[in-house]
């Protein structure tokens, strides 16, 4: 997300560094191993690791070394800082101490409840804490919970933004963003509750322009020294120099606000809502500000001559459109917005232009003058992607593009192996290539491809190429590939399928499945279907149209069967039963391109579930002891969209080997970090 108009909030020495620590930075190489096509990177982050190693000297685009930003916080980078409260350590205290938080926690508190009453009306009603298969709703008790903080999770460099600032009456150097997760961590006894939520808070900076008006070498002032090995050096580093003199502009909040469980959504797998708004800060209040390129549906489906501008100022920004990078004006654009899974790729709300226009609204327009759309169909879904919600329920992870690493302590039952998305692997590679250029003097490609794109090889004049996708990872079906002049094509051994089918999209997207029995691997979507709208997105429906990857009618360690979508897989999982030798991970260990396309892992289980419901959040992840084979992933590696890379404890017998760089496909909501629901009293913990 992101909106025009820059503030004026000058931030005292706060800017981004990008650690993907030595497990997660990598290159670009695409191979298949067994059935499953890896993308490992390798040198494409140059970044201070965790463990305070340095690649060569690239410009730093990501910190996400947890120690480095622990730092950073106590240098007057934390949440509470940044809103003019640096003593509150909780969101009580801050509420009490900061009249900026305390309008937005208002504000989030006032659209929840807004969607609580329209739900309601559409008899889905909401609940904080309940047993039943019923919605659950955030419970707002968090924006002021004496056990709870935004954490810092993630600073990065957006040197490539100044092509949107430029765009605007106030243009800057880029921008430089802190991102915050909510979290809480309390003591009960001998027992510590630790875990993160997902409510994501994004404070955007401007990098501002030098006395003479001209930018400073960014390239230069983010290229760490040599000799960074310790955290607190590196927090150093960033405080001083590319932190230093920013200006904040506006604040995005991306939040999880309901999540309907399995057991009530059996065939989508469940369902969540994401809220999704833009603020300015003009004194002690906040400001809502426009969601950068994305529609009003409600306010355009109305308004008809409103509606003929926009496709009007579409035909006339067609070059720009076609870059990905240009600036709707305000006039069309929503002040808020709610994004949908599971299957968001699939999701009409999510896609507000394909809600509002048919490919004839953009017929006869010169297609042949485009390096990149081909047709009215490639020109809608080029709109789609570039809105928030289209962005973010593409190629994301659970609504989200950063999740961040854990705290030491965390349950190892929730903890993520991968923190970011898959969009986010690959578009750091088009970042460096960016920073490299200007590095190096040269004007740097601004070009910008469909949010799903594989990594693709932009050391090359003109559009780049993609890699070729891995098994169960996104790509255009047939049909589509047509609406853009460059794609990208499922690797070896694969095949573009719809998992979700929604004829209603001008461009059908699909995931890559083995064309042969021998491909298969856990995990793999066993379900595919058709999305059928309800009178309102929450009310959408999925129906099954047929069984894929799994030829054996019974779970066995030989062959694979279907685990339905109500147990909480969207598009069932194909399932394997461990063998003896898998359980004791015998001759696993192995990472990149040798790690096994499946492992032993969780698979939760009765005893698992029955305990999500008693909230008492310790005793459900010992409770999580059911195994099972699950895809392998780790660096380069993403799971299926609505799964996500979960750590796998390295304290299971036999699993410390394989856990240091191995992680598991799971399903979304299993990890209780990605759920708003089933956590502990915000205010009075566990009883």
């Amino acid at each position: 997300m992101a909106s025009r108009e820059l503030g004026e909030v000058p931030i005292g020495g706060r800017d981004v560094l990008r650690a993907l620590t030595s497990r997660t930075c990598s290159a670009l190489r695409a191979a298949t191993t067994a059935g499953l096509a890896v993308l490992c990177a390798t040198a494409v982050a140059p970044i201070v690791s965790a463990e305070g190693a340095e690649a060569a000297q690239d410009p730093v685009r990501m910190v996400l070394d947890r120690p480095t930003l622990t730092t950073l916080e106590g240098r007057g980078f934390g949440f509470a800082a940044l809103l003019g409260a640096p003593h509150a350590a909780t969101l009580a205290e801050l509420r009490s101490a900061s009249p900026i938080y305390a309008d937005l926690a208002r504000w989030i508190a006032d659209d929840v409840k807004a969607l609580r009453a329209e739900m309601a009306a559409n008899r889905r009603p909401l609940h904080e804490v309940t047993d039943d298969n019923v919605g659950r709703i955030m419970d707002l008790r968090w924006l002021a919970s004496p056990l709870a903080s935004f954490r810092l999770i993630g600073a990065l460099n957006r040197t490539d933004r100044r092509d949107f600032t430029a765009l605007t009456d106030q243009p800057s150097c880029g921008e430089v963003r802190l991102i915050y997760r909510l979290a809480y961590r309390f003591q009960r006894g001998a027992t510590t509750y630790a875990s993160r939520l997902p409510v994501n808070i994004n404070a955007v900076f401007d990098a501002p322009r030098g006395p003479d008006g001209a930018c400073p070498d960014l390239a230069r002032i983010w290229t760490p020294p040599p000799g960074l090995s310790r955290s607190g050096d590196r927090a150093e580093w960033l405080a001083a120099g590319p932190l230093r003199g920013l200006f904040l502009r506006q604040i995005e909040v991306n939040a999880q606000v309901v999540r309907l469980p399995s057991g009530m959504e059996t065939e989508l797998g469940g369902q969540a809502i994401y809220l999704m708004r833009v603020f300015r800060i003009d004194g002690d209040h906040l400001v809502p500000k426009p969601l950068e390129n994305t529609p009003d549906v409600a306010r355009l489906s109305k308004d008809a001559a409103l509606k003929a501008r926009l496709v009007d100022y579409v035909r006339s920004h067609l070059p720009e459109i076609d870059r990905g990078v240009y600036q709707l004006p305000d006039a069309f654009l929503a002040e808020k917005a709610l994004s949908f899974s599971t299957f968001g790729s699939a999701r009409m709300a999510n896609h507000p232009f394909a809600s509002l226009f048919a490919s004839s609204d953009f017929a006869g327009l010169a297609y042949e003058q485009l390096s990149y759309v081909a047709s009215p169909a490639g020109l809608i879904a080029r709109l789609d992607d570039n809105t928030c919600t289209g962005c973010h329920q593409g190629a994301a992870t659970a609504g989200f593009h950063l999740i961040g690493f854990d705290e030491p302590g965390t349950s190892p039952f929730n903890v993520v192996k991968v923190p970011i998305s898959p969009h986010l692997h690959a578009d750091d590679v088009r970042r460096r290539a960016y920073l490299l250029a200007l590095a190096e003097g040269r004007a740097p490609e601004t070009f910008r491809p469909l949010s799903m794109t594989p990594p693709a090889d932009w050391s090359r004049p003109g559009l780049p190429a993609a890699a070729t996708a891995a098994a169960t990872m996104a790509c255009l079906l047939p049909q589509g590939e047509t609406a853009l002049r460059t794609s990208w094509r499922c690797g070896d051994g694969l095949a573009c399928e719809a998992i979700a089918h929604n004829p209603r999209l001008p461009v059908g997207t699909g995931q890559c499945m083995p064309k042969r029995a021998a491909g298969i691997v856990s995990g793999m979507a066993c379900l595919s279907g058709e999305l059928v709208p309800g009178v309102a997105p929450y009310l959408d429906r999925f129906r099954i149209v047929r069984q894929i990857n799994s030829p054996s009618p019974s779970a066995s360690p030989s062959s694979y069967t279907c685990r339905p979508a109500k147990l909480g897989v969207p598009g069932g999982s194909a399932y394997r039963q461990c063998t003896e030798a898998e359980r004791a991970f015998a001759g696993k260990g192995a990472s990149g391109e040798q790690r096994p396309p499946e492992i032993c892992a969780f698979v939760g289980g009765k005893a698992f579930d029955l305990c999500v419901a008693t909230d008492n959040f310790a005793k459900c992840m010992s409770a999580s002891v059911a195994r099972g084979n699950r895809p392998a992933c780790g660096e380069g590696r993403f799971c299926r969209e609505d799964f996500m890379c979960q750590a796998l404890p390295s304290n299971l017998a036999g699993a410390a080997a394989v856990a240091k760089d191995t992680g598991y496909c799971s399903p979304t909501y299993f990890v209780f970090q990605m759920r708003i629901d089933g956590h502990p009293d915000p205010e009075r913990g566990v009883p």
